[in-house]
């Protein structure tokens, strides 16, 4: 029999990532690979051939963990002795890049991958150990305990519309072709691939039409998300709104029709809900080519036995995964894109995202079932002096980490406080494994969490491009960009919460001083300490909060006059307010 404990299905990022850490812990595993590379998803993607994952090499400070919030595409290493900086220093670099550099960690670090082995199917024995049976297309099986799934994009999303296959799909597109010179093209797709197309076929296309459905477009500048419209790709919209003959349009495909000449119809709905007479127009225009952008599902329930199929989300994209990315099957857990089925608000469905989900589940499944104790420090918490030495280390350690700056509000550590006066300090848990579904949630802890705060404003402050002005230190709560939070729990329950202010690099360390200048980084440190020690009460102590740094010669603030003109024009962000006109306080996180 061929078994191993875990079987690893894919070579793409994710799965070599976690072939790093069983290979580390000397753990029996494989990973299955159905083509002859790792990463081979980027030997075609993206189409034009750069990346727009961030690979920024300079950032002043010298801690390599710091440095990886800006290395968006780095697998990680227990030494940082393998990194994707390394390769080039191009900010947007190509995607042969990116294979290369995962072939060469696969080999320095040997992990074990078995290529040319596309599995076909995969079931579950109804006795015994039941373990995983999967089957490759030449007919041979592999057995194992855990299944873990890193397939990636699987297949494509196609809309159900009559005449699709007339359609060219993204999956199928080649750049750089003059196929498409002079012609008139449809896009179909609100999304980066689709925005991808159009980017490279805006000066050679005669019009773009690109078709996003009822809905706007959300872009990454507003909604912090990666996966949203980055302003890489959207150079077309420029176009579009200075009348260059390219547009975008909110219909909706509802047929194609070949026609004689070889053109298509395309037949389409719009809704109007703005007209003073709302109604939904319908028509169809002529044009030569329709290229299908529509993105991909991340699973296939066609590979599995229909008994241990895992359950899909509503759209059948995403499998549906619990607080620690295990599927509907038991010992079966995904890994890569598909922990976006859990996050669609950091980085959880990319490289620079799911390396840490990756690593926080394998520290998990070697909890559950090697019985290795979750990485965590020992603290004593009973004197002032022990309150500052643990403040010192959670200022740093925020400072630093890159885990919890890439996925903000979705990875948290956790303060375990002990009756005896200790406390631990476990690393990079998921939010809501740690407030409701672990051991934890029977203990009296505090989260701690990077995380936006752009919800806490008045609605009418969509635009976070207007946001750059400086927070309000009379009202803390009401912090826009990354910045630390931590919220105390008893017993599962919500007690209460506090943060600090954000910064330019996210940084709360003496080492800020270099770029925040005139702001104190006293401050955030003595905000954690005070919100510590109301909690362990070691000491009188109440820890001054000046906003400003002390020496003058930096800076500070000058208040206006009552009467001064800008306070009734100004354009500021205002914070929204309890009724008693006290900043709101921070709440759980929104936990799913």
């Amino acid at each position: 029999m061929n078994y191993h404990e875990y079987i690893i299905l894919g070579a793409g990022p994710a799965g070599v990532q976690m072939g790093y850490f069983m290979e580390k812990a000397g753990r029996d595993y494989l990973i299955l690979e159905r083509n002859a590379v790792a990463g081979s998803f980027f030997e075609q993607y993206p189409r034009h051939g750069t990346l727009i994952s961030l690979n920024k090499v300079y950032n002043f400070f010298p801690e390599q963990e710091f440095n990886l919030r800006h290395d968006w595409n780095s697998l990680l290493t227990d030494d940082f002795s393998h990194q994707f900086t390394d390769y080039t220093q191009d900010l947007y670099p190509s995607n042969t890049i990116l294979v290369q550099y995962l072939n060469d960690y696969v080999k320095k670090f040997g992990i074990k991958i078995q290529y040319n082995t596309p599995v076909t199917m995969i079931s579950r024995q109804a006795e015994g150990d039941k373990l995983f049976r999967l089957a490759d297309d030449s007919g041979n099986e592999y057995y194992c305990k855990r299944l873990l799934l890193a397939t990636g994009p699987l297949k494509p999303n196609i809309p159900d519309v009559e005449g699709i296959e007339l359609a060219e799909g993204f999956e199928d597109y080649q750049p750089n072709t003059d196929r498409y010179t002079n012609k008139r093209v449809v896009i179909l797709g609100r999304g980066n691939s689709a925005f991808e197309v159009a980017t490279e076929l805006q000066g050679k296309a005669a019009v773009v039409f690109m078709m996003i459905g009822n809905r706007f477009i959300r872009h990454a500048w507003n909604s912090h998300f990666v996966g949203d419209l980055r302003s890489f790709n959207n150079t077309i919209l420029d176009m579009f709104q200075l009348k260059a003959m390219h547009t975008v349009t909110g219909t909706t495909l509802t047929k194609l029709v070949r026609q004689e000449d070889g053109s298509l119809q395309v037949h389409y709905t719009e809704e109007l809900p703005h007209w003073k007479t709302p109604g939904t127009s319908y028509g169809w225009f002529e044009v030569d080519h329709v290229i299908r952008a529509t993105g991909f599902k991340y699973a296939d329930p066609g590979m599995f036995a229909e008994d241990i199929a895992p359950r899909m989300d509503a759209a059948m994209k995403y499998p549906v995964l619990d607080s620690s990315w295990e599927t509907t099957t038991p010992d079966m857990y995904c890994i890569g894109t598909n922990m976006a089925a859990r996050d669609k608000k950091s980085a959880s469905g990319f490289i620079h995202g799911f390396r840490y989900n990756t690593r926080t589940l394998f520290r998990i499944l070697d909890q559950k079932y090697h019985q290795v104790p979750l990485p965590a420090d020992r603290f004593e918490l009973k004197t002032e002096d022990d309150l500052q030495k643990l403040g010192d280390h959670l200022i740093t350690r925020i400072s630093n980490t890159s885990a919890l700056y890439q996925l903000y509000g979705t990875l948290c550590d956790v303060l375990v406080l002990n009756d005896d006066g200790t406390a631990e300090l476990v690393y990079e848990l998921p939010v809501t494994y740690t407030i409701r579904d672990s051991e934890f949630a029977r203990k009296k802890i505090i989260v701690f969490t990077l995380e936006l705060g752009f919800d806490t404003f008045e609605n009418g402050f969509e635009d976070s491009l207007n946001f750059v002005r400086r927070n309000d230190p009379q009202t803390p709560a009401n912090v826009a960009f990354v910045h630390p939070a931590f919220r105390l729990y008893d017993q599962g329950e919500y007690i209460r919460g506090s943060n600090t202010r954000s910064s330019v690099v996210t940084r709360f360390d003496k080492a800020s001083e270099v770029i925040d200048g005139d702001l104190s980084n006293i401050k955030p440190r003595n905000t954690l300490l005070n919100f510590l020690n109301s909690i362990v009460k070691v000491t009188d102590t109440v820890y001054p909060l000046d906003h400003f740094t002390t020496d003058e010669s930096r800076g500070g603030f000058r208040p206006w006059a009552a009467d001064d003109p800008r306070i009734k024009n100004h354009n500021l962000q205002r914070p929204r307010l309890k009724a008693d006109g006290s900043a709101i306080e921070l709440g759980p996180l929104d936990c799913k």
